[in-house]
């Protein structure tokens, strides 16, 4: 697997608004489809299965994107996913997202609590995730954005 995880993903023109670029909402569905690419490959259990079949939840306590340039269906995206802290119970993601030119579009900080699904009350991150976590986080290096 290479590091640090790239998903690549080419905006539709259904996700695009009046002012013709993608509309800022779906920046959020880039994001997340990026975390979910990385819960598959990374800590190799899917989002669904994670909740449907371990009964272990990772909803969303912090949620913040800042765009620096618009994204259009021009080209491909590349949405780089790090791991910018691993905590008792909660995970915290960076996002860059680039346009098919390189430039830095978006990043997005996002954090993960998590959870039995049947109490909702946090829980320690499992052993096995808590060891792919951190050999990602090793495997990556710094943090260079």
């Amino acid at each position: 697997m290479q590091t640090p995880l790239i998903y690549k993903r080419r905006p539709q023109w259904g996700d695009t608004d009046a002012a013709k670029i993608v509309y800022t909402g779906k920046i959020a569905d880039y994001v997340l489809e990026a975390i979910d690419h990385f819960m598959r490959e990374v800590l190799r259990m899917p989002w669904y299965e994670l909740n449907m079949d371990e009964q272990v939840g990772t909803p969303f306590v912090s949620v913040k994107y800042d765009i620096f340039a618009p994204l259009t269906p021009r080209g491909e995206l590349e949405c780089k996913v790090l791991v910018n802290k691993v905590g008792q119970s909660s995970v915290g993601f960076h996002v860059v997202i680039r346009n098919h030119e390189g430039k830095r579009c978006v990043e997005a900080e996002m954090v993960n609590v998590f959870v039995n699904n049947q109490t909702m009350t946090k829980i320690d991150i499992p052993p096995k995730y808590r060891e792919r976590l951190e050999a990602y986080v090793a495997a990556c290096g710094e943090m260079d954005a």
